[in-house]
């Protein structure tokens, strides 16, 4: 049996039983791809009269549209988007953070991103999301995370995944013995999380960066870490507790990332809205 591939930019995954067929351009999509609600696509693969949202762009002013321009068209709208993510962890706390709202919008693809090198979570997170896009095609959101040391002038910043490899979370508190003895505020740290989002339509297509900063000290490990560091990282508002030892709504309240995805749920409000 021949494999049918799904009509969206960016998909790499077969279309199976499950999909709805443009009437226009007779292009496959799965569910997910169809830019359609679930209470939608029931709907409208019954009815066998959609058209995928490229099909749909080029329909004229007095709703016609012969099919012509459209035979090969394939969707470019702006959901769902691609998150690029190889760490099952981040996606769950995302979408979790997100709500229900956009948790259909949002697809994971496990693509491998060069490792870049910046002292700047910024940069390091646009270049991502860059190259995320020439790879996808089509809208795509990164994340880049960072444990920035105030005594060390910001590192292990982006390289803290190399640092935490090689040193463990103990290794990280004991970095910062001998500044403790130099100041009070010698253990600061801030806990920071960029995400990137672009739409894809092209290489000259804006990227939109989205950030959270939770600061905290960095202290012996204490609690059960899902996530790397979080045993070691002490916030400053968690009442003496690392990450780890907080339970996961209460994490939630004051974490860089949920500080990160407060800004993603208001740019995915605008361009919702913009649909």
């Amino acid at each position: 049996m021949s494999k049918i591939n799904c009509g969206r930019i960016g998909c790499h995954f077969p279309v199976k039983a499950d999909k709805i067929i443009c009437s226009l351009c007779s292009a496959n999509f799965h569910p997910s791809c169809s830019n359609l609600t679930p209470e939608e696509f029931d709907k409208e693969s019954n009815s066998g009269n959609w058209s995928c949202p490229k099909c749909s762009s080029l329909t004229d002013a007095n709703g016609s549209n012969d099919g012509t321009a459209a035979k090969h068209a394939r969707t470019d709208s702006l959901f769902p988007i691609t998150y690029v993510t190889g760490n099952p962890n981040k996606l769950r706390e995302t979408v979790q953070l997100l709500g229900n709202k956009y948790m259909k919008f949002i697809q994971q693809h496990d693509v491998d991103l060069p490792e870049y090198q910046s002292s700047s979570p910024e940069e390091v997170a646009l270049l991502k999301c860059k190259h995320a896009a020439s790879l996808v095609g089509g809208p795509v959101l990164v994340e880049d995370t960072c444990l920035a040391f105030d005594a060390l002038k910001g590192l292990p910043g982006p390289y803290i995944k190399w640092f935490l490899k090689a040193v463990g979370s103990e290794g990280l508190n004991k970095m910062l013995e001998g500044f403790r003895s130099d100041t009070p505020e010698g253990d600061y740290a801030s806990a920071i999380c960029t995400f990137a989002y672009t739409s894809g339509r092209g290489p000259e297509a804006e990227v939109k960066i989205l950030q959270g900063i939770t600061r905290g000290r960095i202290v012996k490990p204490r609690g059960k870490s899902i996530f790397g560091w979080d045993s070691c990282f002490e916030p400053l508002d968690s009442q003496g507790r690392t990450y780890a030892e907080m339970p996961s709504e209460e994490k939630n309240k004051i974490s860089h990332r949920s500080k990160a995805v407060a800004k993603l749920r208001k740019l995915l409000d605008e361009l919702s809205e913009s649909r």
